[in-house]
């Protein structure tokens, strides 16, 4: 053993550098990676950075650049779709106007509003663009315009609602429209001008309406009666469809409270008027 190890050649610095080489290897692990091949990978990704900053300034303007032209064909094409929307609004409104006239709200004026914007507001644009959009409303005349939904009453609006949908039947895509209780705070030529809106707007969609006036419920294809009961101290809500003859009769209870025959034959009226009216 003392022969052969008099016969090794030990160079002390080559030992020093393989020992400080692998402790910088361990250092470089724990710091960038589990092994070599990651921590290569790190080194590749980090020159491309230093690269892209070496670079930043020629990157930057051509970001820029081309930041600026997609901002202004985005902030073209929310001016067209403003002037779209523009254009047909004003030809809308006017066509509500005219329903809420005919729903006994003679003196109605309705605009939309909208707010402006500048280039600088493109960065705000969304899939909706940049409008801002407010219903102006008056019912009275003489009354300035203002907000709608701040001094509308319940009747307005459920007519309001009816001039608005009628006006939007054919394009919203929408399958049923509910109305509850549309007939508060109308009556007389009023209520039959709604049954005939109503009419008219289910020849292409279908409308669900609850109310409580006679000239309405002749108006419909189908008349259900709802009914509250109680039984076991609870209170159960029972809907029944009616046939001809019980349609009748809940019409001219509608009318008078009673199915005397003065009643009834005015619910023979109404409802042959619907029918008349329909076809």
């Amino acid at each position: 053993m003392e022969s052969l190890a008099e016969e090794l050649d030990v160079d002390e610095s080559e030992v020093e550098r393989v020992e400080n080489r692998i402790d910088e290897i361990r250092a470089l692990k724990k710091k960038y990676g589990e092994t070599v091949g990651d921590i290569m990978r790190f080194l590749d990704r980090t020159k491309g950075e230093r690269d892209l900053l070496e670079n930043s300034g020629a990157q930057y303007e051509k970001l820029t650049a081309e930041l600026e032209k997609t901002e202004n064909s985005l902030y073209s094409a929310c001016v067209a779709l403003t002037d779209a929307r523009k254009a047909g609004a004003a030809a809308w409104t006017e066509r509500v106007v005219k329903e809420l006239k005919t729903l006994n709200i003679a003196s109605a004026r309705f605009e939309v509003q909208f707010d402006e914007y500048t280039r600088e507001d493109v960065a705000k644009a969304t899939g909706e663009g940049l409008d801002g959009v407010r219903f102006l409303f008056s019912a009275n005349a003489g009354e300035p315009l203002k907000e709608l939904g701040k001094i509308i009453s319940g009747g307005e609006m459920s007519r309001f609602m009816l001039a608005v949908k009628a006006q939007l039947t054919q394009v919203n895509g929408i399958g049923t429209y509910l109305f509850d209780e549309i007939d508060a705070g109308i009556g007389g030529k009023t209520a039959k001008v709604v049954a005939e809106k109503f009419a008219k707007i289910a020849k292409h969609t279908q409308i669900i309406a609850v109310s409580h006036l006679a000239q309405i419920a002749a108006a419909a294809d189908r008349q259900f009666l709802i009914e509250k009961t109680e039984a076991g101290e609870k209170t159960y809500t029972r809907v029944r469809a009616l046939d001809e003859e019980a349609r009748r009769s809940e019409l001219a209870r509608l009318l008078s409270g009673d199915t005397d025959e003065i009643s009834l034959s005015h619910a023979d009226l109404l409802l042959e008027e619907g029918k008349k009216y329909k076809k």
